[in-house]
């Protein structure tokens, strides 16, 4: 099986869709060998990672903190930003070509094996999951930086028993699916909690943390809470001074935004709490941290773009705060929004953030099944901005707002990892205008 064929046998997979339930996935990875490599000695350990948003981020500063102590580390993502490939790696690289297909190719027979049976075939999803555990167990990889898809209950990647679990944020979003409440969408991250395994719950709403400790409390999994057993303070210069129960640390995050300081206590916090490592040397890989589509930042012809995958409420809200401070000092500048969106989020509330900071907002067509039609989009926000135009293709709307701006200007593209992952791509070939 060639790269290529590979790709085309999971989108042939998309259909199916997220069929969200645990016993398929058991099955299919039983049936690949794939059963010792999920938590138990001496195969990979591994530090599970939920939450609304800010879970990549973690789950990335997890997987640096993991090099940082010298072990042979694998890191999964959901979702991929440009390259379906993203999705695994282990050390300083993604699976390669070659190897992604190989496992592809092994995998296929094993699901093709349950199309007949009471679990029926995998979806996209569990086959991309199940490609993970494959490709650690071939490079026998130690420790895992592991991120939840969708939810976590009910999730592909709830296979595993961690060392640790961490769950990063609660708020609206995937609520046809999780719930609509802060509750019920707490309730489905934190079934990724494990009897007597650590936990590392993050800032959120006082209902949805109640709902996350009850949970440890009735599994006897101790859980360390930001603002309670974890202090952060900003000690200036991109420094912040983290306190735990063990140990007092200076954090230096990669990634761009306060909210970075708190994702890096979150991923220090879990490495101390499952034994991976501690004190300054785990502290270090904060700095090292990457990953696209999170306030990242490009110029294309001559103008800045900042790109980040924010989709829902509050990550909009964030990332309109982070905006708004990295202009502090360049207030002249105007802001120009290029946005496309996926049903399941609610795109009014996501926009609503930005209402007095964007000034124009181009809206571009998105290559998925799911993408939100652009005249639907503009309809659906319109009178936030004072200019909204709807475009037929991403290219095209990135053209307008570059025509329509300054040199001293920002553009920023967001409201899908979808859209940002395009923009990316075209802005590697070279955009024209």
């Amino acid at each position: 099986m060639t790269y290529q064929e590979a790709l085309t046998y999971l989108k042939d997979l998309e259909p199916r869709g997220w069929r969200l339930g645990l016993e398929r996935m058991q099955e299919f990875v039983y049936r690949a060998g794939l059963a010792s490599s999920l938590g138990s000695a001496p195969g990979p350990q591994y530090i599970h990672v939920a939450g609304t948003n800010g879970k990549g981020s973690v789950t990335a500063f997890v997987q640096s903190m993991l090099l940082a102590n010298g072990f042979r580390t694998g890191a999964f993502f959901s979702p991929y930003v440009v390259d379906p490939r993203e999705r695994v790696w282990f050390g300083h690289e993604m699976i390669s070509e070659s190897d992604f297909s190989a496992a592809i190719e092994r995998l296929r027979v094993v699901s093709e094996s349950l199309e007949n049976t009471e679990f029926s075939g995998v979806t996209e999803f569990e086959m991309k999951t199940a490609v993970g555990f494959e490709h650690w167990k071939q490079h026998e990889a130690e420790w895992v930086a592991l991120e939840v898809g969708l939810g976590g209950r009910f999730d592909a990647t709830n296979v595993v028993t961690p060392r640790a679990s961490v769950i990063v944020s609660i708020g609206l979003d995937h609520v046809q699916i999780l719930g609509d409440t802060l509750e019920k969408i707490a309730f489905e991250k934190a079934g990724i909690v494990k009897a007597g395994v650590p936990v590392v719950v993050g800032e959120m709403d006082e209902k949805a943390r109640a709902v996350i400790l009850r949970i440890c409390d009735e599994l006897g999994a101790p859980a360390w809470v930001f603002g309670e057993h974890l202090h952060l303070r900003e000690a200036g210069k991109g420094d912040w001074e983290l306190q735990t129960p063990r140990s007092s640390v200076v954090l230096r995050p990669s990634l761009y935004g306060k909210i970075q300081g708190h994702n890096a206590a979150l991923a220090y916090a879990a490495l101390e709490l499952s034994g991976a490592g501690s004190g300054q040397l785990t502290a270090y890989g904060a700095a090292r941290a990457s990953i696209p589509g999170r306030f990242q930042r490009l110029n294309v012809l001559g103008r800045e773009l900042i790109l980040d995958g924010a989709h829902n409420a509050e990550a909009g809200t964030n990332l309109s705060q982070m905006l708004r401070s990295y202009l502090a000092d360049r207030s002249n500048r105007r802001v120009l929004m290029v946005a496309g969106m996926v049903t399941g989020h609610e795109p009014s509330t996501f926009f609503s953030a930005f209402k007095g900071l964007v000034d124009e907002v181009h809206i571009a067509p998105i290559n998925f099944h799911r993408a939100i039609e652009p005249t639907a989009l503009q309809a659906s926000i319109s009178g936030l901005f004072p200019e909204t135009r709807a475009h037929s293709s991403l290219a095209e709307a990135i053209g307008s707002a570059i025509r329509n701006s300054e040199a001293s200007d920002l553009i920023l593209v967001t409201g899908s990892f979808y859209l940002v992952g395009e923009a990316i791509r075209l802005a590697q070939e070279g955009l024209s205008e």
